[in-house]
């Protein structure tokens, strides 16, 4: 047998086939002759074997890809039939779910939402009340330091005791600035990342609770 027999043959054999799949299988087979160099056409044609016998493996294939039934009706009877529930009683089910969804999911996700918010509210006020400490201190060496500037000018009558009194406000006032510029700048660094972290961890949180509900 030579390839133009072995070509007729199979197709002759795979007629059962829709046309393209037919082109299809044909196709495949030329391509396998061109892609095997080195051998004559007998010798690919022996080891591939009687193109009766592929036909018979594609046609046996092809059949058990096919669906069994040809409607979507269709269809969903047999699932039904395959996994034993009846359609009627998947119907039943369903609308007791429905209920049931509502009756446990909608305070459930009240929860989680109550957890969330309680855990922001906490995270922030944490942040603020860091935020408010360290400004005290800045603060109240600024205080201290004009109070003592204003105090300094009625004990002139001892200049060296206003002169004492006005230097050591001056260095609190400094002092004060110092800090104020330093909180600035740790807060700077501190803040956007814990920000970042807040908003990366209520959106995890979401994440988790929508799969939950998928």
């Amino acid at each position: 047998m030579n390839k133009k027999e072995f070509f007729a043959a199979l197709r002759r054999a795979l007629a059962a086939l829709p046309d393209e799949e037919r082109d299809n299988v044909i196709k495949y087979y030329e391509d396998y002759f061109l892609d095997a160099e080195g051998e004559s056409d007998e010798e690919i044609i022996r080891g591939l074997g009687d193109p009766q016998k592929i036909a018979e493996d594609i046609l046996r294939d092809y059949r058990e890809l096919q669906p069994r039934s040809g409607s979507a009706s269709g269809g969903a009877k047999t699932a039904a039939r395959r996994t034993g529930i009846s359609p009627w009683l998947l119907i039943v089910l369903v609308l007791l779910a429905v209920p049931t969804a509502l009756l446990f999911g909608i305070p459930l996700a009240g929860g989680l939402l109550g957890v969330i918010v309680g855990l922001v509210g906490a995270v922030v006020g944490v942040i603020v009340a860091a935020v408010v400490a360290l400004a005290a201190l800045p603060a109240g060496l600024v205080l201290a330091g004009l109070a003592l500037c204003f105090f300094s000018f009625f004990v002139w009558a001892t200049p060296a005791s206003a002169v004492l009194t006005l230097g050591v406000g001056l260095v609190l006032l400094a002092v004060g600035g110092l800090v104020t510029l330093l909180i600035i700048k740790i807060l700077r660094l501190v803040v956007p990342p814990v920000c970042r972290g807040i908003v990366n961890g209520i959106r995890w949180i979401c994440g988790k609770i929508r799969g939950l509900f998928r």
